[in-house]
């Protein structure tokens, strides 16, 4: 837990704020990090400031922006957990279609990839200087480099976490690039 959560539960215990206390005890990192997060940028959004600012706002300042979020606390919540349904919707929507291929390039990746990684940074060196230590001359040679090995991964990366993210910072330009052009 760092400083700032720290500040945060102890404001949250001072003015009996009980839901972001829990949620800023419970729910910041992990697999919930996500509603922790959005609390401290509600807390943040209230007191006006972005969210590393908040050590530095004065104390009742804080108070208010915290007691303002306890009110909305249980909405922020809701939210999370529809968010979360939604995934697990579509998710399983994905794989009932009857086509393996349309969700299972994910988890195979994932494996392959996480394999090569253990392979390249592990085992190879490992299995180099045992036959080495045992007088041998040759040793495992990679076939492709580390820049390379990175590119794909990357790129692979980029499919899992959603290609769409491309398309939408590319789409975004466009935007700003049309609305230049006429103001012209």
């Amino acid at each position: 837990m760092t400083g700032l959560e720290t500040i945060l539960i102890g404001v949250a215990t001072k003015i009996g704020a009980p839901l972001v206390k829990k949620v800023l005890q419970d729910r910041v990192g992990g697999k919930a990090g996500e509603v922790g997060g959005a609390i401290i940028d509600a807390i943040a959004g209230k007191a006006e400031v972005s969210a590393p600012e908040l050590p530095d706002v004065p104390q009742k300042k804080l108070e208010e922006a915290v007691r303002a979020v306890e009110a909305e606390a249980p909405e922020i919540i809701a939210a999370y957990v529809e968010q979360q349904r939604e995934q697990n919707r579509l998710q399983l929507a994905e794989m009932e279609t009857g086509e393996t291929w349309t969700w299972a390039w994910r988890p195979a990746g994932m494996w392959t990839f996480n394999v090569l990684i253990v392979w390249y940074v592990a085992l190879v060196p490992v299995v180099n200087l045992v036959l080495q230590l045992c007088g041998a001359t040759a040793s495992l040679v990679l076939i492709v480099d580390v820049g390379t090995f990175f590119s794909l991964y990357l790129t692979f990366t980029s499919f899992y976490m959603g290609g769409h993210t491309a398309k939408d910072f590319f789409g975004k330009a466009a935007d700003v690039i049309k609305t230049w052009k006429a103001g012209k």
